[in-house]
């Protein structure tokens, strides 16, 4: 008798490496463990309304590493994970995690040839704080610290008790 898996798991290296913002869509998300992407770089490209500035993707080039979160996500998940990843791809790659190899879902920013820009203040944030929440590496958090902002100032679409103090709105 096969064993039918009702989750699947979700490497998540951006905004979803925070707790509150992965469960703000993805009730049913459950932390698993840390891990590291083998051979991609981490990269910001393109322009989101929702962030004010560029999103974070995972480029191939080997001897670079990402780290990040590994997710239970129980399927029924699966479309509005998709959904909410509106603009990238599912790519099914190998993640080393202290319990050996895990194939993960994870995303990547589908236009390949999209110019690198700059993070909102907002999402770097989301970005850093969930690294320290599941206390990733300290050089990796330290490799993200080091990112430069685009230096926005306003709101962002996204409700997270996080973003509270950024989240203002800007007398014209």
């Amino acid at each position: 008798m096969q064993k039918v898996m009702t989750f699947f798991y979700y490497f998540a290296y951006g905004s979803n490496l925070l707790g509150d913002r992965i469960r703000y869509k993805q009730k049913g998300a459950e932390y698993d463990c840390n891990g590291k992407l083998d051979n991609f770089r981490l990269e910001f490209a393109n322009y989101s309304e929702r962030w004010q500035g560029a999103l974070a993707t995972v480029i191939e080039e080997n001897g670079k590493e990402v780290w990040g979160c590994v997710w239970k996500m129980p399927n029924e998940y699966s479309d509005s994970l998709d959904k909410q990843e509106k603009g990238y791809h599912r790519l099914m790659v190998p993640v080393q995690t202290p319990h050996g190899t895990i194939i993960c879902r994870t995303y990547q920013y589908s236009d390949l040839q999209a110019d690198s820009m700059r993070p909102s203040p907002h999402y770097k944030l989301v970005i850093l704080e969930g690294a320290k929440e599941h206390k990733l590496p300290e050089y990796y958090i330290q490799k993200l610290e080091s990112i430069e902002d685009n230096g926005f100032k306003g709101s962002v679409d996204v409700d997270i008790p996080l973003l509270a103090k950024l989240n203002t709105k800007t007398e014209m």
